[in-house]
């Protein structure tokens, strides 16, 4: 229990390389641990140096210790270190007790090499590799060249074939779990950064999409303003210069009331728009007469189609009706028709606003004279992207109020097209669905 405990990998805790060293620490700890135990009993049982015996047992509970440090406390560097170099001292005895260079050390220096490669980082690893070469060179050139006398245990070939085998068989095992287990956390942590970066980069879309959101809105709110603002800047401004005749002033305080009136409603409409796509908020519905709302919109931009000498006219057909409709949003499409009908209007022209209503839907129809849209500008009418117009007047354009129409129409899960008339008139209609 507490091995599986302390060498579980989980996605909670397994989420930086630190961790991921302190894993492979204590798969390392471990399997030394286990490793010096059965090598040791094994050079028992095949009456090895008692010294050897008792040293590979001995030095296997500081490894079982370590493990139990590493686990609690960390300090994983600090840990490797100290059993890298317990495990030189069992190689370097080993090599003395158990037939030098004839026996099997040479594998367990090949483990070493496998040790400090994976849990020694940066410059450390070549430090502890030449540190490793230079015990296994001295060991072996002493030996060669009579400066170290070992310990000779081999007396029949089948001695040499039992230890070398038993070493053979456990070093590998050794190493094929751990290069298993290091491969396998390899590919969780990989697995887990990949999870990460899709979480970021679906952040990233996400901010990306917020970002483009505010624009829109603001686009909106700048496009639904700025033909009133306008206006009252060039009534204020008329004022000011006394171009008015005497008598006119009192139609032109009534025109100002008026404009701040509308514009006020168009205020407070956008604003409850970008508040509802800002907080991610289902739109509210209100009851109201679908006559009382088409008249609502025909007195509001009347006032602006009057400074050019135009007129809104509303048509009905069908029966009138109360019905839950999301009104803010339904205003500003009106209100953004109405406005490109007046801005591209001819002087002195009617702009019809026409309301139809049948027991399976409902819709208006805003119709006005002028340059009819070619069938190019219509592929992408409603496409979002700024572009540059100029009505009868050179009121200026931007090209964004009717993709934001559209975008709101989708989200109310109106219809919003274009045609043209047989008498040569844009047309854009607003359709909803009741059944």
């Amino acid at each position: 229990m507490w091995l599986t405990k302390g060498l579980k990998v989980s996605e909670e805790n397994f989420d930086n390389m630190e961790d991921f060293h302190k894993r492979i620490t204590l798969t390392f700890t471990f399997l030394t641990f286990v490793l010096l135990l059965v090598l040791g009993v094994s050079d028992a049982i095949l009456g090895m140096s008692p010294v050897i015996v008792f040293l590979k047992i001995g030095i296997a509970f500081p490894f079982l210790g370590t493990y139990f440090l590493v686990s609690k406390f960390g300090k994983t560097r600090i840990a490797i270190h100290i059993l890298l170099l317990l495990g030189h001292l069992v190689v370097a005895f080993n090599f003395i007790y158990n037939d030098g260079s004839d026996g099997p050390t040479i594998y367990a220096f090949f483990l070493m090499l496998v040790m400090y490669t994976l849990l020694v980082p940066g410059w450390q690893k070549l430090g502890w590799f030449l540190l490793s070469f230079s015990i296994f060179f001295i060991l072996f050139y002493a030996e060669a060249f009579g400066y170290l006398e070992v310990v000779h245990f081999y007396s029949t070939p089948e001695e040499v074939f039992v230890d070398h085998a038993v070493t053979i068989l456990w070093i590998s095992l050794f190493i094929f779990v751990l290069l298993h287990f290091f491969v396998k956390s390899y590919q969780n942590q990989n697995n887990i950064l990949n999870s990460i970066k899709v979480r970021q980069d679906a952040t990233l879309r996400e901010v990306k999409m917020l970002n483009e959101q505010k624009n829109k809105l603001i686009a909106i709110l700048s496009h639904d303003l700025k033909n009133p603002i306008g206006m009252l800047h060039t009534t204020l401004g008329l004022v000011e210069k006394d171009a008015f005749e005497p008598g006119e002033m009192e139609q032109i305080l009534s025109n100002l009331k008026g404009q701040s009136f509308h514009l006020n409603k168009v205020l407070n409409n956008t604003l409850s728009w970008v508040m509802t796509e800002l907080e991610d908020k289902p739109v509210q519905l209100h009851e109201i007469s679908l006559m009382v709302l088409t008249h609502e919109m025909q007195t509001m931009m009347q006032v602006q189609a009057a400074e050019k000498n135009q007129k809104v006219e509303v048509s009905f057909e069908g029966e009138d009706q109360n019905i839950s409709l999301e009104i803010n949003e339904i205003k500003i499409i009106l209100k953004n028709l109405l406005d490109n009908a007046i801005k591209f209007s001819p002087l002195n022209s009617v702009i019809n606003l026409d309301l139809k209503v049948s027991k399976d839907k409902l819709s208006w129809t805003v119709r006005n004279q002028g340059a009819l849209i070619s069938a190019l500008d219509q592929k992408d009418l409603f496409a979002f992207r700024a572009r540059t117009s100029y009505g009868t007047k050179k009121e200026k354009g931007t090209g964004v109020g009717l993709p934001l129409c559209k975008r709101i129409a989708d989200k109310i899960r109106f219809e919003l097209t274009y045609s043209s008339t047989n008498d040569k008139q844009n047309s854009f209609t607003l359709t909803k669905k009741l059944v």
